[in-house]
């Protein structure tokens, strides 16, 4: 059986409530992407979809932008990946009572990233993950 990961795995109120908007995923190439390459490594059922496109339409909302705009500046621009990374490790504190769901839902983000080609890296960027460089 293959393995998934939920944004919303954590105990009930570790997250804090993710106000979503009414986004589609089949408007942005880049959502229909990213899940038909998840889908392929792992078989999420519906409710985990339910909740990682609302962790990743939360993030694009606090940017004020679409998933198909934040992939192509993030792609154009290396220091627009890296402004997008600060944001959403910024965000996902905001969001998140634990360091855990913290955690979880800047992971649903990144794979949203990494799966359209925005490779993220941690070691070189220590002011993007907490100075952690190892």
């Amino acid at each position: 059986m293959a393995r998934s990961y939920s944004a919303a795995r954590q105990p009930a109120g570790h997250l804090r409530s993710l106000v979503t908007s009414n986004y589609s995923p089949d408007r942005y190439k880049t959502v229909q992407h990213w899940m038909e390459v998840v889908n392929s490594r792992y078989d999420l059922s519906d409710r985990d979809w339910e909740q990682r496109l609302g962790v990743l339409w939360s993030f694009c909302d606090s940017l004020g932008k679409d998933p198909d705009t934040i992939i192509a500046e993030a792609l154009d621009e290396r220091d627009n990946k890296l402004d997008y990374m600060r944001h959403l490790r910024r965000w996902a504190s905001d969001q998140a009572h634990t360091p855990h769901a913290t955690h979880e839902l800047q992971n649903v983000v990144r794979s949203f990233f990494i799966n359209n080609g925005a490779r993220v890296l941690t070691k070189p960027y220590p002011d993007v993950y907490g100075g952690r460089t190892s």
